[in-house]
């Protein structure tokens, strides 16, 4: 994760971000307790309800689904048809 995912999704957000240098760490994705979880996902972002899911027409939506989800499903080696916004979010109670 450390040399695969880190960098090519701290790299995107980067881009979509317009930021200068990306800033993400491995709590940014695994919560402020990565360590202490064994950097276990999903775990750290927000919660997603899966009857109320944001707007998709929405430029971050738009975001997360055409790239955040393909890419990470790819690093993951994953088929990215079965990946979801629930393989990082947890799902809300």
């Amino acid at each position: 994760m450390t040399f695969k995912v880190h960098p090519n999704m701290a790299r995107l957000f980067q881009h979509h971000d317009g930021k200068g240098d990306p800033d993400m760490t491995c709590r940014t994705c695994h919560g402020q307790d990565a360590a202490q979880v064994a950097y276990a996902m999903p775990h750290g972002l927000p919660a997603l309800d899966p009857a109320r899911m944001p707007d998709e027409h929405s430029a971050k939506v738009r975001f997360m689904r055409e790239e955040v989800t393909p890419t990470m499903a790819d690093l993951l080696g994953v088929d990215r048809r079965v990946f979801s916004c629930f393989g990082c979010h947890p799902r809300a109670r």
